[in-house]
């Protein structure tokens, strides 16, 4: 007598594995979602990141030098917080007008390095080399910023374009724009920094901001100084920083 023999029973249909496998993808791409949006801010994920080097005993990369100048990208991140808890001073403290007539900093990476533009009608009066208080103020918070720091300087001083009255101390715009940069100098200098480091260029009216200005808002924009912070260090620029060789300090 033969034995009839069982037919199997159907397997998992093969469409359900391929589901499940899809299924676990998903899942790990929305933690890693929910994991990365928690780090919002590029420091909190710079000390993950640091912190995961220490713990695996990582010591640097190869050709990597141990510096003590704090990154570009670091001082562009200080400033725009500055700016945003300013600015939200200004909403609860101060009017809208006189908002408009406080001074601003802008900063910008450019070709060089980093140029912070000090500009409006805060920073210089009229044909005026003076600093003014609220200019101090904001030098001051620029000086904490590239305290320490050996990069090489330059302060570029702008003037609006107009004739000098009659009677003005200064020669031409040229002359009124040197000026302005020689005093910022001598502001920053005073809150700290080293005077090897700086650059003076003088720039006139020969690169407003605005070169159809109309009436004093406009005007006073294009009466400001750009501090360019360059990446190249003053010991690059200059081998004798220190004028300490007789023969470089002489010109031989």
């Amino acid at each position: 007598m033969v034995t009839r023999q069982k037919k199997p029973r159907p397997g998992v249909p093969e469409w359900l594995v391929t589901f499940g496998d899809m299924m676990a993808l998903l899942l790990c791409f929305f933690i890693l979602l929910q994991m990365f949006s928690q780090l919002k801010q590029d420091r909190e994920y710079q000390r993950v990141i640091t912190a995961i080097k220490e713990a695996f005993g990582y010591s640097g990369g190869i050709g990597v030098l141990p510096i003590n100048d704090p990154p570009v990208r670091s001082i562009i991140e200080q400033l725009e917080e500055m700016a945003i808890k300013q600015y939200e001073e200004n909403k609860t403290a101060r009017s809208p007008v006189d908002s408009v007539d406080g001074a601003f900093v802008r900063v910008k990476k450019i070709r060089d390095g980093t140029m912070f533009t000090l500009g409006g009608p805060a920073v210089f009066d009229e044909f005026s080399a003076e600093v003014t208080p609220a200019m101090r103020g904001e030098l001051k918070k620029l000086a904490t910023l590239l305290a320490g720091r050996t990069n090489k300087i330059t302060v570029r001083g702008h003037a609006h374009a107009k004739y000098l009255p009659e009677g003005s101390p200064w020669r031409d715009l040229t002359d009124l724009s040197y000026e302005r940069s020689r005093a910022v100098l001598s502001v920053l200098v005073e809150f700290g920094l080293e005077d090897r480091v700086f650059r003076l260029e003088p720039v006139g009216a020969r690169e407003p901001v605005r070169p159809r200005a109309h009436g004093p808002a406009e005007e006073a924009e294009n009466r400001r100084v750009e501090v360019i912070l360059s990446e190249q260090l003053v010991e690059e620029a200059n081998t004798d920083a220190d004028f300490t060789d007789p023969n470089l300090a002489r010109g031989d």
